[in-house]
């Protein structure tokens, strides 16, 4: 059958159209190719806002970045304080002017989801996450099938201890403790006092607030979490029954005059300051704080033991707190934002870059392993893997009424079991404002 010249055109034109879609997509014609399939097109300006790190702790990952995307710059702004940062970024996203990349803390995603856009799975998958971070990383950024943002580092809370004030004492060193029964039986053999019988040197910072001790409410959502409390229940968070009802007792106890495990009350200075001059031997805190204990007295034996677990527990745990990077939804870039948290967050070479600068524990599951020989962050490393969170919402937030609840208790104003409710009830109110 012989065409005529129209279908001639026509069927001209058809095959014009297929090759040269199929020239555009080898890469040799270049008008539609995307920042996936050819990055040396890509003309992009980053911005990423992110706090305690100095603009320097990402030259090297903005570097790697640039031999994949040459056209692309990435800046990064750095805060100092959580307040100011959180302050600065809520304006800047309210004017339609913020970071195409941020940071938000491991347990923000559900209170920030709206502000913050998934990964497409074909990107990264939820498979990949699995196999490359700990679990507490799916428990902390997937929501709603979808992967909100990944952590450069994840810190755990730790015991860290005065070394020559063990050994002074002659008490097996923490590190080869079994349990929180250890604990309890070391800690009065470590208390000093004077004629008067006041506290000189303190065990353990352990059993107050947040007022004299910085992370008292993370180490009382530890006790909750390692023994069974429904804390850990993700949406719906439950302490307030028997099992938190023991956690919190445990706690208070140490700040009980009348009890043997008196060790802290309220009316001593901040916890790390006491450290710092030798007052305490015991303080549980995170990798992140140690340079300031050094900085306080740089002549203190600090050594570092995983935090104690209950008695035949099956499965240890430990606490995190971390950042994690996500995409603002105001982004124009959001395929080349992506792959700047991808490319930094995932490829060991360059996440292990972070760690190198910081002195922060890493995230990674193999850079995990390699640091579990570290002299210094081996403890934390080994914890990320047994981290579990609860939905605080709004961390801040969170820490003031377990704060509250505990001072309530240790000062006498509340029983317990009032305090727990009164806190458990405040939470709530929180979870629900953020739906």
């Amino acid at each position: 059958m012989s065409l005529t010249h129209s279908q001639k055109v026509i069927l001209f034109i058809g095959f014009a159209v297929v090759i040269a879609i199929v020239l555009v997509i080898l890469g040799v014609i270049p008008g539609l190719r995307t920042a996936k399939n050819d990055p040396h097109q890509v003309k992009a300006a980053l911005t990423i806002w992110g706090v305690y790190d100095k603009e320097d702790t990402y030259s090297s990952a903005i570097q790697n970045f640039k031999t994949i995307y040459p056209n692309v710059t990435v800046t990064y702004r750095g805060f100092t304080n959580p307040a100011d940062y959180n302050s600065a970024l809520l304006d800047a996203l309210a004017a339609g002017a913020g970071p195409d990349i941020f940071m938000i803390r491991n347990t923000d995603t559900p209170r920030q989801i709206n502000k913050i856009l998934p990964v497409n799975p074909a990107s990264f998958s939820l498979l990949e996450l699995k196999q490359l971070f700990p679990q507490v990383v799916m428990q902390d950024f997937y929501r709603q099938n979808n992967i909100y943002g990944l952590p450069l580092s994840i810190d755990t809370l730790a015991l860290i201890y005065n070394r020559n004030l063990f050994d002074r004492a002659g008490l097996p060193l923490p590190g080869t403790w079994q349990s929180w029964e250890d604990f309890l039986d070391a800690v009065p053999k470590l208390v000093m006092k004077d004629a008067k019988g006041a506290i000189t040197q303190a065990g353990a910072a352990i059993g107050g607030s947040d007022d004299t001790i910085p992370t008292g409410s993370d180490l009382l959502s530890l006790l909750m979490l390692q023994n069974g409390s429904k804390i850990g229940d993700q949406g719906a968070p439950s302490f307030s029954g028997e099992l938190g009802l023991q956690a919190l007792t445990f706690y208070t106890q140490f700040a009980d005059p009348d009890s043997k495990a008196y060790t802290w009350n309220d009316s001593m200075q901040n916890a790390r300051d006491a450290f710092g001059q030798g007052k305490v031997v015991v303080i549980f805190d995170y990798a992140s704080s140690i340079p300031g204990l050094k900085a306080r007295n740089a002549y203190l034996n600090i050594e570092v033991a995983p935090v104690p677990q209950p008695k035949n527990a099956s499965t240890p745990v430990a606490f995190p707190d971390y950042w994690g990077y996500v995409v603002s939804r105001q982004t124009k870039y959001p395929v080349v934002a992506w792959d700047f948290i991808l490319e930094t967050a995932t490829n060991a070479v360059v996440a292990n870059d972070y760690p190198l600068r910081t002195g922060k524990p890493p995230a990674l599951n193999s850079l995990l392993y390699q640091y579990q020989n570290d002299p210094t962050l081996n403890v934390f490393a080994r914890q990320a893997l047994v981290a579990r969170s609860w939905d605080e919402r709004d961390k801040d937030a969170a820490r003031t009424i377990f704060s509250q609840m505990i001072h309530a208790v240790v000062s006498g104003k509340e029983r317990p079991s009032d305090a727990l409710s009164a806190a458990q009830s405040a939470i709530n109110q929180i979870i629900q404002r953020s739906y």
